[in-house]
């Protein structure tokens, strides 16, 4: 039950600013709202191609030189993180953070259509199969199942959970586990030396 909250970091004499902001709540990778949620979330902003966050803040505004979020559950304990992550001019930190929760609170609002599912679906079981075409990352997914006392049916089982999810059931996860007034948010950039060199223009 921590509540949201704000925090700036002066970082004189850098270029870029960043923006972090996060929230976590009770949950296991083997819940049953946990592949909605992956999926909420690269609709949100982990796709690699196309995500709420990169169309509206790199895309359309033009504010962000990098923006995503990432999801993701402990296997052992009820613990569970959203984290929202940006790089910035110093002086659009404001614009991002506004931005952001614009989206966030868009997303539980009006939630995913159906057609945004299919096609986000389709991405993210495409980026497991490339995934897993490594060796590298495949033996790291084969070490963190073992160390889980799972197999590749664990793997399966979720592609074929979300294979099978509706928006619905998206929306209905979203809206039950993630609470924008519990974000805590960092910045971290020059916003002393920019703000001066504003107000002098």
């Amino acid at each position: 039950e921590v509540p949201g909250a704000q925090h700036k970091i002066n970082t004189p004499d850098k270029a870029n600013a960043t923006y972090t902001a996060g929230l976590m709540f009770p949950m296991r990778d083997d819940d049953a709202d946990y592949p909605a949620l992956v999926i909420g979330n690269y609709i949100f902003g982990s796709g690699a191609l196309s995500s709420r966050l990169g169309d509206r803040i790199r895309q359309k505004e033009g504010l962000s030189y990098s923006v995503g979020s990432s999801f993701g559950a402990s296997s052992f304990d009820k613990r569970a993180t959203l984290t929202i992550m940006a790089i910035c001019n110093p002086q659009n930190i404001g614009r991002v953070d506004k931005a952001v929760h614009e989206e966030l609170e868009r997303l539980l609002r009006d939630g995913v259509t159906p057609e945004e599912l299919d096609k986000a679906r389709q991405g993210y079981l495409e980026a497991q199969k490339v995934g897993r075409s490594s060796d590298i990352a495949l033996t790291g997914l084969l070490a963190n199942l073992r160390h889980a006392g799972r197999t590749m049916a664990y793997e399966a089982e979720m592609e074929r959970k979300i294979q099978a999810l509706t928006s619905e059931q998206v929306n209905a996860a979203l809206r039950a586990h993630i609470e924008p007034k519990k974000l805590i948010v960092v910045t971290a950039g020059d916003f002393e030396t920019k703000a001066a060199a504003k107000a002098g223009n």
